[in-house]
């Protein structure tokens, strides 16, 4: 199916069509299993509203109470991701520096070209130097 759909967003003239190496179907309803295996884990956890600001990438919206966490966990594996939203509206609440932590810098280089104002700070950690220069740049801000 993901062939056919590259094939056909190539015919209609799009720039580029990849296929992106996945280990899991992220963020669609093939994920639906595991989101029903999460609902009942989390059912049994106890929940509490963090002292640090989240903004949850399904809805771009911050969650208070432990359903509305719950529900917006469970949503993130099926729906998906609104990550330009996420981050516009990170730098709208005052984010100056946007860490990535996890393999590669997609998301970094992404987070480049969403938002342009210079004066935000981007970092991926990627090994020791990467993780000092990350909490420096959060000491400077906070």
């Amino acid at each position: 199916a993901v062939d056919r759909a590259i094939e056909v967003l190539k015919a209609k003239g799009a720039k580029r069509a990849i296929k992106l190496p996945v280990s899991v179907p992220s963020h669609t309803a093939l994920m639906k299993p595991a989101a029903e295996r999460l609902a009942e884990r989390l059912a049994d956890i106890e929940l509490r509203t963090g002292e640090v600001r989240d903004i949850y990438t399904v809805d771009v919206r911050k969650h208070g109470d432990a359903a509305s966490i719950r529900t917006a966990l469970i949503e993130q594996l099926v729906k998906p991701v609104r990550w330009t939203q996420t981050i516009q509206a990170m730098v709208a609440g005052g984010a100056r520096v946007i860490v990535e932590c996890g393999p590669g810098r997609v998301l970094t280089g992404l987070n480049r070209r969403i938002e342009k104002n210079k004066d935000i700070e981007m970092v991926a950690i990627e090994d020791a130097e990467s993780l000092q220069r990350a909490l420096q740049l959060c000491g400077s801000h906070s």
